[in-house]
């Protein structure tokens, strides 16, 4: 057995301490606190994770972040005060259906959105959404977030995530009565990395051009996979729920219409054209939890390409019963004698 001498301890410990200063972790609990974040985020040499303590934020202006260095920003909410625990409590961003609500690109880093709630958000500007992520040579994650009553007047809906070789990885959200004017409420670019779309559910979203899809659209270039999406009700009169004209492969999805330009996928397993049965919650609940009954409980793809968070948007494991369900929720539901109360 090898041990190291003086010298190898002091460059390893050397290499610790460098790696230490490039990470930087905050915790914010005030809409300035995070655009402050984000601003000292730009150029300060490090990988950044800005951690935002639960609560409301009504925004005056989208927070904001534009960045060429090669580090990660990580956007990440739930906390509670002093980000010590991540408690899954709301962290909502409102636009007050005044403003959009985030703008970020990171030309050569990675970033990741996550466990934040995007609401009345607003934007005129041609071809944006409220919610924009954007890439180069980084990866994207978008991961367990909520997008809920967003607008976009001459743009893409709720979402639009864009990387170009690092590819896009859209997983675990619910996206729901958002309103776009050209193309979906989740529109995912990118050109030429491979980008996945997993385990979300997208319904009851519109677009405002006849023959777009009002769910999901993919463009660019590259190849993507889609697995166990619910992507029903954003059709409209005219238009579809989902439509791309990329590569694709399409695994344990329930999605109610595709666009006719659709281009024929590389494979189709285990899809379902079915209404997703969702438990009741009452009129102002925005949980789209699947009943006991539904045809999507474990009906999905327990290890689906690009991976998938642990746990469903509410904090429930991925995985509760003999199979991952479709859609952002994991039924709890998982005995079959009836007898359970």
């Amino acid at each position: 057995m090898k041990h190291c001498g003086a010298g190898m301890v002091v460059l390893f410990s050397g290499l610790l301490a460098l790696s230490a200063a490039q990470a930087a972790v905050v915790c914010v609990s005030t809409a300035n606190g995070i655009q402050s974040a984000l601003t000292n985020a730009v150029a300060n040499g490090q990988n950044d994770t800005i951690n935002i303590v639960a609560g409301t934020y009504s925004l005056s202006a989208a927070l904001a972040f534009d960045s060429t260095e090669a580090h990660s920003l990580a956007l990440v909410g739930g906390w509670n005060n002093g980000c010590t625990i991540n408690s899954g409590d709301d962290t909502i961003l409102d636009g007050q259906h005044l403003v959009p609500l985030l703008d970020l690109t990171n030309l050569n880093g990675s970033i990741t959105v996550a466990n934040l709630t995007f609401v009345a958000g607003r934007t005129e500007a041609a071809l944006e959404a409220v919610v924009q992520v954007v890439s180069n040579t980084g990866t994207i994650f978008i991961d367990r977030n909520t997008f809920l009553g967003n607008r976009s007047v001459n743009g893409n809906g709720a979402l639009t995530a864009y990387a170009d070789a690092g590819g896009v990885h859209v997983r675990g959200n619910l996206v729901v009565g958002n309103r776009g004017a050209l193309l979906g409420n989740v529109a995912v670019g990118h050109g030429g990395g491979e980008s996945y779309v997993t385990g979300n559910t997208i319904l009851n979203n519109t677009t405002d051009t006849a023959g777009q899809a009002g769910g999901l659209t993919v463009g660019s270039s590259g190849h993507f996979t889609i697995s166990n999406n619910i992507i029903w009700g954003n059709a409209g009169a005219t238009g579809s729920d989902f439509s791309t004209a990329v590569p694709h492969s399409r695994f344990s999805n329930d999605i109610g219409l595709i666009g006719s330009g659709t281009v024929a996928p590389d494979q189709v397993v285990g899809e379902q054209y079915v209404d997703p049965q969702f438990e009741p919650c009452g009129l102002l609940c925005f949980v789209y939890e699947l009943s006991r009954n539904s045809p999507l409980v474990d009906a999905g793809t327990d290890a689906p390409a690009g991976g998938q968070p642990a746990v469903d948007l509410v904090g429930k494991p991925r995985k509760l019963g003999l199979h991952v369900d479709i859609g952002a929720y994991e039924n709890e539901f998982i005995f079959a004698d009836g007898f359970e109360p």
